[in-house]
């Protein structure tokens, strides 16, 4: 088989097997736990809360566009698909054994197999700006995807030292007390970097996204009586995804008007 259809077709395969597995651990679920059992059974500060997980969705049709657009013959020898393919699969591998090792509470794993998928995202994201797409479908079906995906998964291995931190016994008030504000600072940073470095808003917007997760969970910790509402880290995770909302906002706009002016 030529190299380049095994690749498209290896990428189709792992897609849907990824697919398959997060289907499974929702409906079944694996090993008799939900999700948001797991969450609840980790009490840490830097978690969003539930809802903010369905930026899942996203990710997962961003997979599926990805999938069929590189499996098109006339992108069957494009070279930033050439560059990127392999590392596509072997994220996603990661993040399948992610999803099973998390459910069987392997937190330890789940560091590796997370660090795995980070490392192969930033890899392909630094291609990715390096070879600019040739069309603007281009863009949508491969750099969008791939952009939201290591925006989220960035917050995610956040989230999953923390936990880890947390199983080996480094308890809330000893850790959240800065660890959380120091967080939310480093991520605002992140999404501003790379929209500096990259013009990359849809990493800034999905930081947004979860650091506003993040000051409702601690709403729903306080309601819950799980951990001591902190409305001081409400106060400060809503203002900074706010502020970070809006700078990337007006960025953005500034960019379009510059670039109008210039064609």
């Amino acid at each position: 088989m030529n190299r380049d259809i095994l690749r498209q077709v290896s990428i189709i395969l792992i897609t849907i097997i990824t697919l398959a597995v997060n289907g499974a651990a929702t409906s079944l679920p694996l090993n008799n736990v939900t999700t948001q059992q797991l969450s609840d059974s980790y009490l840490v500060r830097f978690v969003p809360a539930g809802y903010v997980f369905a930026v899942w969705g996203i990710i997962y049709i961003g997979f599926l566009i990805f999938s069929f657009w590189q499996a098109l013959p006339q992108n069957r020898e494009n070279s930033r698909l050439r560059a990127i393919g392999w590392w596509y699969v072997i994220g996603s591998i990661a993040n399948a054994l992610w999803l099973v090792f998390w459910h069987y509470y392997m937190v330890e794993v789940t560091i590796v197999m997370m660090l795995t998928l980070l490392a192969t995202l930033i890899y392909t994201v630094i291609v990715l700006n390096r070879q600019k797409a040739a069309s603007v479908g281009e863009y949508i079906c491969v750099d969008l995807p791939f952009h939201l995906y290591i925006g989220w998964i960035s917050v995610a291995t956040v989230v999953n030292v923390t936990v880890l931190l947390n199983k080996w016994g480094v308890t809330d008030d000893a850790l959240g007390l800065w660890w959380a504000p120091v967080l939310t600072f480093v991520a605002a940073a992140l999404a501003i970097s790379q929209r500096w470095l990259r013009r990359d808003t849809a990493y800034g917007l999905v930081i947004a996204w979860a650091l506003y997760g993040v000051g409702v969970k601690q709403s729903q910790y306080g309601t819950s009586g799980m951990l001591p509402d902190a409305p001081a880290l409400t106060a400060l995770t809503t203002t900074v995804s706010y502020s970070l909302l809006a700078i990337l906002a007006v960025w953005w706009i500034v960019d379009m008007v510059q670039r109008r002016r210039i064609a």
